[in-house]
């Protein structure tokens, strides 16, 4: 019982370690998950809404990005609005917690970090507004 209660009290050690350690690093997961060429010094990253809290990996978040003309040239290789359905649903789903200003010349683009489910639980999303040259960046984690 006390080699139990010992590995017990190790392991709990080492996960809440793990999780006072991680480093937030939402610029290059923004890179990594839309596969674009900017390097993170030529991004200026806002947070507008977290309700990740202190619980790792669960939660959402909305981003204001502002970046560097020759970085906007990345969301080009995107699609063009207006959403798809798909979008359009995701969207309606977290409009409880986070609402996009109306954008009317952009480009999207939803990656779904979690392939193979039928519901998104960990996506990021991203829409560019070409008119104010500002991206919004959403990732949600259940």
């Amino acid at each position: 019982m006390k080699k139990f209660f010992l590995i017990f009290i190790i392991i709990f050690s080492l996960i809440g370690f793990v999780g006072c350690t991680q480093k937030d690093d939402t610029k290059s997961q923004f890179i990594k998950d839309f596969d674009i060429d900017i390097e993170e010094k030529d991004i200026e990253l806002k947070e507008e809404f977290n309700d990740y809290g202190g619980f790792p990996y669960e939660g959402m978040a909305l981003y204001k990005i502002t970046l560097d003309e020759d970085a906007a040239e990345e969301f080009a290789k995107w699609e063009s609005l207006p959403f798809s359905k798909k979008v359009g649903d995701f969207l309606t789903s977290v409009s409880t917690y986070i609402e996009l200003p109306t954008i009317e010349d952009g480009y999207w683009k939803l990656v779904d970090r979690n392939p193979g489910t039928k519901m998104y639980t960990n996506v990021s999303f991203c829409v560019y507004d070409a008119e104010n040259k500002i991206a919004y960046l959403i990732t949600m984690d259940s």
